[in-house]
């Protein structure tokens, strides 16, 4: 009885050209990416093999980097990422980046090994270098973080915008003594919400005080506690406080309590994402309500039809997003 045929995968000519899958499917892609000798190595091990580069060897999965799953933001994105590609006959593979740096080498490795055709970053890549040798091989598509600096697709929201939005409104309501705790400075979104709120600040003749504006270190609410605390304990303390996440305002919520701080007479306290604490708070937390589903389905959407056309054009979108009304302000 004959036997069928194994198919010769990318990872057969990388284990014979003694190299790694990235590295071949750069090769295969643009061969000016490698070394000539590398090249020729890979060029033999797909000649004894029988490998055809001509022919598309999908997997028919999608690598999404995540950078934490404490930050309750990304669940729904996940939901629309997943909706969007089982629709279209994909799984998605995710991998926690954690405190790694996206370098070229690190998400080359995560897609020789899950074998992905394409990739949703939810983590800044922080060079738009990394990004454009990226895209030579791999359809790439950045979700809500995005690099400024780079023409790559991504989709997203006018974070100085809304910010300012939220200023403004937090003025509407009679407070002047604003305070921003917003988050790590290498995101966009923290970055973003901050310029926009110094300048919905400015815009009322209102200067921002430095002490007033603070960053968490890192996606805690522990940490975010403690600032919050600091802020609460100043001989001048806020009467108001925008966050730049949910899991901010609630934080700060908890260190008004405890400071016998009544909200919303002596203090209003505004989050960010609209995400399910916001209604478990007490009071119910005012917030931005962030598209987070349909962020996540036109990433996986826009990264299908990458994957399929190659020579489309980059696309930059911006979603909607709005003020929540509740009990916090």
């Amino acid at each position: 009885m004959s036997q069928i045929k194994k198919k010769t995968t990318l990872q057969d000519v990388a284990d014979a050209a003694g190299v790694s899958i990235a590295t071949v499917s750069r090769a295969i892609n643009n061969k000016s990416s490698v070394k000539e000798g590398t090249y020729g190595k890979i060029l033999q091990a797909m000649y004894a093999l029988g490998y055809d580069s001509t022919v598309r060897h999908e997997s028919h999965l999608i690598l999404i980097l995540l950078p934490d799953i404490d930050n309750p933001f990304y669940s729904d994105v996940i939901r629309g990422i997943s909706s969007a590609a089982g629709r279209q006959g994909y799984q998605e593979i995710i991998i926690r980046t954690g405190a790694h740096p996206l370098t070229l080498s690190f998400i080359e490795e995560m897609i020789g090994k899950t074998h992905a055709d394409g990739v949703i970053t939810l983590d800044p890549i922080p060079s738009a270098d990394t990004i454009s040798k990226l895209e030579m091989h791999t359809p790439l598509i950045q979700c809500a973080e995005y690099n400024e600096e780079s023409a790559a697709s991504y989709v997203s929201i006018d974070d100085v915008a809304v910010s300012r939005a939220v200023v403004d409104y937090i003025l509407s309501k009679g407070r002047r003594r604003v305070a921003l705790i917003t988050g790590p400075l290498k995101y966009k979104y923290s970055r973003k919400r901050r310029a926009g709120f110094i300048a919905g600040l400015e815009d009322a003749g209102i200067t921002p005080a430095a002490n007033m504006i603070v960053p968490v270190p890192e996606f805690s609410y522990d940490a975010a506690v403690s600032i919050a605390t600091q802020l609460l304990s100043m001989p001048e303390r806020p009467d108001a406080i925008f966050a730049a996440s949910d899991v901010f305002a609630v934080a700060a919520i908890k260190a008004a309590k405890r400071l016998g701080i009544s909200i919303p007479k002596d203090l209003g306290v505004i989050g960010f994402d609209n995400t399910n604490i916001s209604i478990m708070s007490e009071p119910a937390l005012t917030t931005v309500k962030q598209p987070q589903y349909q962020l996540g389905f036109l990433a996986c959407e826009m990264l299908i039809e990458q994957m399929h056309n190659p020579c489309l054009a980059p696309r930059q979108i911006m979603l909607d997003a709005e003020i929540i009304i509740r009990e916090s302000l």
